[in-house]
């Protein structure tokens, strides 16, 4: 999915333009959804739902910035709904084996970054398809998931390990600054680094980096292992959030993920995008799906609307994208 532009194509001042007007409109559509749903529902607005409304979209937030970082090199990862079982798993069983809650946070956040270091190396040494190799994992993580748990939850007490994905300060959960800390220091790392600048280089042109002296190959590697790590840390979030590991946990996330970052203005082609279009992309994917559960939607709606949305940002990113090499 690697585009054809030139090596410069995430900077040039009509790109930023261009995504400067999506996120005007990003905003509008969150303030109209908000406005509605609040309209439909009376408890919208009230700080009980803005709770449980950022709680739920704390783990979405992280994997989309991962997610945008490998979207931006012309890449995906479809593997790290997966990998958040997965690695849970691994915390949680190291958790019960050891009863140290930093060991578990430790596991869970190497075993993470493994299936990344997987996915890394056979995407960017070996030049495998990004679709074909996070499929496979995507299957391999769910696999070792369920065997890890024996197809079974497993309740967590220990307060350290539910901590972050838990406790909130008042109807604020302590995971939302946490995810704020996350998103400055990936912004730090995206722009003002030799790394992002390798990043938006391997997605606009990856024959023009290897010509400038750039090692996409090392950064594809790299970029894998962000993510995974990211999904570690999800996955410590997830059982916090609910007590307990589970092996179906982040069933689907890889997709939601894919359509709040697409949502956002980050091509599916590489190159173009940036992490606070992600944000408000993950905003406004977060407020329509808690909106349709506030107002009863029938689940089944939920998951054809989702479908819809996904389909929707997917047209309207190739349809511009041909736009500019028309």
């Amino acid at each position: 999915m690697t585009s054809t532009a030139p090596l410069s194509a995430g900077a040039p001042r009509k790109s930023l333009d261009s995504l400067t007007l999506r996120y005007l409109v990003l905003v509008g559509l969150i303030v109209i959804a908000s406005v509605g749903f609040s309209i439909a529902n009376d408890n919208f607005f009230s700080l009980a739902n803005i709770g449980i409304l950022l709680r739920s979209i704390a783990v979405l937030f992280l994997l989309s910035m991962g997610m945008t970082f490998i979207m931006l090199t012309g890449g995906i990862d479809l593997s790290v709904g997966s990998n958040v079982a997965f690695s849970g798993g691994v915390g949680v069983i190291t958790l019960t084996a050891t009863g140290s809650a930093p060991l578990g946070f430790i596991a869970a956040l190497l075993a993470g970054m493994l299936i990344g270091f997987v996915n890394g190396v056979f995407i960017g040494r070996l030049k495998l398809s990004a679709f074909m190799v996070t499929l496979a994992t995507f299957a391999l993580a769910r696999g070792l998931a369920l065997v890890i748990y024996d197809a079974n939850s497993i309740n967590v007490s220990n307060p350290v390990f539910l901590w972050l994905g838990g406790v909130s300060w008042g109807n604020m959960p302590v995971v939302i600054p946490f995810v704020g800390l996350v998103f400055a220091g990936l912004s730090v790392l995206l722009y003002r680094t030799s790394f992002g600048r390798d990043v938006y280089a391997a997605g606009a042109n990856v024959k023009t980096a290897f010509v400038l002296g750039r090692r996409p190959e090392r950064t594809l590697v790299w970029i894998y292992v962000l993510s995974g790590f990211l999904a570690g840390l999800s996955a410590i979030i997830t059982v916090g959030r609910v007590s307990s590991g589970q092996p179906w946990a982040g069933l689907y996330l890889e997709f939601d993920a894919i359509t709040a970052v697409i949502l956002g203005g980050t091509s599916l082609f590489g190159g173009r995008g940036k992490l606070l279009g992600t944000i408000l992309g993950v905003l406004l994917y977060g407020i329509i799906i808690n909106g349709l559960v506030l107002t009863g939607t029938n689940p089944y709606l939920q998951s054809l609307i989702k479908g819809m949305i996904l389909l929707g940002v997917v047209l309207l990113d190739t349809y511009t994208q041909r736009g500019k090499t028309a």
